[in-house]
């Protein structure tokens, strides 16, 4: 039996376990009960995250029963594409770069970067549109800093950007 067609079952498995240990990390998040409303906590992003994770996985579980099921008879010879397996790499390589700029370059520039780089990567060859993808990319980080900085009141790790701004 080839493991090829379990692969959904078992990404599944091994993220719904991450998910699990993640919500559980989650309320090991300090919090400022005083200052902030429960409803609008450090804890609440990660809680609802961690919450979209796991039925996420239990989706692909079920997705990846019905696979088995349905290709039980049939053997299918699906082919890892080149393309793809770069992708996957870049990938990696794009997140790895993410974590490692966050400290020096803070939560906005790092935040903008990263995304701009993984639509880059994912985009087919054809469809890529930098300028696009880079007001998108500025405009999300925009959007997150603010609902972070104002709607929940909650600090994001500050850089170069933020230090010139005053915030």
């Amino acid at each position: 039996m080839k493991m090829k067609k379990y692969r959904d079952v078992a990404l599944g498995g091994i993220t719904l376990v991450v998910s699990v240990l993640y919500l559980f990390y989650t309320q090991q998040i300090k919090t400022r009960p005083k200052l902030t409303p429960e409803y609008a906590n450090a804890r609440i992003i990660p809680w609802l995250l961690g919450i979209a994770l796991a039925v996420l996985s239990v989706f692909l579980i079920a997705k990846g029963i019905r696979d088995v099921k349905k290709t039980d008879s049939e053997e299918s010879g699906e082919k890892i594409e080149k393309t793809d397996l770069a992708a996957v790499v870049l990938t990696f390589v794009v997140i790895i770069a993410y974590i490692t700029l966050m400290q020096p370059l803070g939560f906005c520039l790092s935040t903008a970067l990263y995304l701009f780089f993984q639509m880059l990567v994912l985009a087919p060859v054809e469809k890529r549109k930098p300028l696009l993808f880079a007001g998108m990319s500025v405009g999300c980080t925009v959007l997150t800093c603010v609902a972070f900085r104002i709607g929940l009141q909650q600090l994001l790790p500050r850089g170069m950007i933020e230090s010139l701004m005053g915030f």
